[in-house]
């Protein structure tokens, strides 16, 4: 899933002064959705006191998803290149804790 969201910001970003509010809003709401999948699936085992950086990311992006919505192009493509790091990021670990599971 994460591939196909990154694809999709990539395209975002190429299609940046073309998308509307709503457009811009729903792509946010994928990446929080997202979000808290991964805090779910890959993190529940986790203890809570080591995601607290997750944690406060999913309750800010909440909060504050018409503010992204309606920032300027430039801010919303800044916003858009952090996200994508950050899913390749999380991807990346993912991918990486599966395989170290299967070689054990």
């Amino acid at each position: 899933m994460a591939t196909a969201l990154i694809t999709a910001i990539q395209q975002a970003q190429t299609r940046l002064p073309l998308l509307s509010r709503a457009d811009r809003g729903a792509l946010i709401v994928r990446i929080l959705r997202e979000l808290k999948t991964h805090r779910r699936e890959v993190l529940g085992h986790v203890p809570a006191e080591r995601c607290v950086w997750i944690d406060r990311l999913i309750a800010s992006v909440s909060s504050a998803i018409s503010e992204i919505a309606n920032m300027q192009d430039a801010e919303f493509n800044r916003v858009l290149n952090e996200f994508e790091k950050l899913m390749a990021t999380l991807d990346d670990i993912s991918h990486a804790e599966k395989r170290s599971k299967t070689v054990h």
